[in-house]
């Protein structure tokens, strides 16, 4: 299906599927695939592509020149908006939350060779870091830019039919793979990645199970966010589903906090790595297959299902990691 909606080419190919032969047989359950959506080649690739496809070709369409978002220092999201800003000559300027670090690294660095103006706004408070920068916004104006605020994460409702979309992809390379998968687990942040592919299994009446692995709000929080960015974009779209939507999320691997690893997820980061050389980050896919692997061992999932496993990028994570928990991998 094709959304009669403007967007703008960022990546411009399928992302694959990869089957997790060793990670399958170790586990002695499921088959288990990877979909490959560290691989979209944008600002070192990631989900938050998908979304600013929309949300950008929007922010052009309306003649804008500066694009404003938020994030914490280590967002992955910031770091895609800056980088993608840089390829279509628009200025960038992140609202980061926290106070501001001496050393730069990670996707902080990350920022500052992509040319991203940043500002700390010495809060995690991210209700008020989005009026911040609805008055940065204003400010801008008022001095001849035209600027378009991205809220957190690229949650809004032009932001989830990225994923949408990316569900419709899914449904075509079952086909020509000869796949039905019967789950798919994704980490869950901001709730935009779930939310757009419940609106892609809403529109193709499927029966998946979507299952959303939660690494920042506890499962009351994170459903009601993903609710209300299904809402918005659907409402986008002008499309009724007649139904509220059953969502399935689990909040037991969020561990210490948003970005804290915890020892499954760093168990899980070096389980992918050494039977499959894929790098999984400490933030979301680290504690999303941490989830996975639990309910496989648990027999949560059966032995003769197939699983898809989005892998949503976030490797500059992987590099910002403690000194604490890089001594977990020493002697492994």
């Amino acid at each position: 299906m094709n959304f009669k909606i403007k967007k703008i080419e960022l990546f411009g190919r399928v992302t694959p599927i990869e089957y997790a032969g060793k990670i399958s047989r170790e586990l002695r359950g499921p088959d288990i695939y990877f979909k490959r959506d560290d691989l979209t080649d944008a600002a070192l690739g990631g989900n938050k592509v998908r979304k600013l496809e929309y949300i950008l070709a929007d922010a052009l369409e309306k003649g804008c020149d500066t694009i404003i978002t938020t994030g914490g220092p280590q967002s992955n999201h910031a770091r895609i908006t800056a980088g993608v800003c840089a390829r279509l000559g628009l200025s960038c300027i992140l609202v980061l939350s926290g106070k501001k670090k001496e050393v730069p690294e990670g996707n902080l660095l990350l920022n500052r060779i992509f040319g991203a103006e940043i500002i700390f706004a010495g809060t995690w408070d991210f209700k008020a870091i989005h009026e911040k920068m609805e008055d940065l916004k204003k400010y801008l104006e008022k001095n001849g830019r035209r600027a378009y605020t991205v809220p957190l994460g690229g949650a809004s409702g032009l932001g989830t039919l990225g994923y949408a979309n990316c569900f419709f992809e899914i449904t075509r390379q079952e086909k020509e793979l000869k796949i039905k998968f019967n789950r798919i687990y994704t980490a869950n942040g901001s709730g935009g990645t779930q939310a757009g592919l419940e609106i892609g299994k809403a529109v193709e009446h499927s029966g998946k199970e979507i299952m959303g692995i939660s690494v920042l709000f506890k499962k009351e929080k994170a459903a009601g966010l993903v609710k209300n960015e299904i809402k918005e974009g659907l409402g986008v779209l002008g499309i009724k589903t007649g139904k509220e939507i059953k969502l399935n999320i689990e909040d037991k691997y969020i561990g210490e906090g948003y970005a804290v690893p915890d020892e499954r997820t760093l168990s899980a980061i070096k389980f992918a790595g050494s039977n499959e050389g894929i790098v999984l980050d400490p933030v979301y896919t680290g504690k999303a297959f941490a989830g996975l692997i639990e309910h496989v061992k648990c027999g949560k999932i059966s032995k003769n299902e197939k699983i898809l496993f989005i892998h949503t990028g976030g490797y500059p994570g992987i590099v910002n990691m403690t000194e604490k928990h890089r001594k977990y991998f020493e002697g492994l």
